[in-house]
């Protein structure tokens, strides 16, 4: 299986696409937006201000140890 990514705004793109379909051989997969919510949920996202205080922590725990 390969996964083709295409800028379908120009016109030969659109023909291309319209003729791929129509072979017995392939099938089109639309994909459907998410909502933000969703897409977070999706992934396990974080947000800003957990990741930076993370961040701090780590950063602060390699430079103490670095220290010993």
């Amino acid at each position: 299986m390969k996964t083709l990514v295409f800028n379908d705004s120009s016109f030969q793109a659109q023909q291309l696409l319209n003729y791929i379909s129509t072979l017995p051989f392939v099938t089109v997969v639309e994909e459907q937006k998410k909502s933000f919510a969703e897409a977070v949920a999706e992934c396990n996202a974080t947000s800003v201000d957990e990741f930076v205080g993370e961040l701090k922590k780590r950063v602060k725990q390699r430079y103490n140890n670095a220290r010993s």
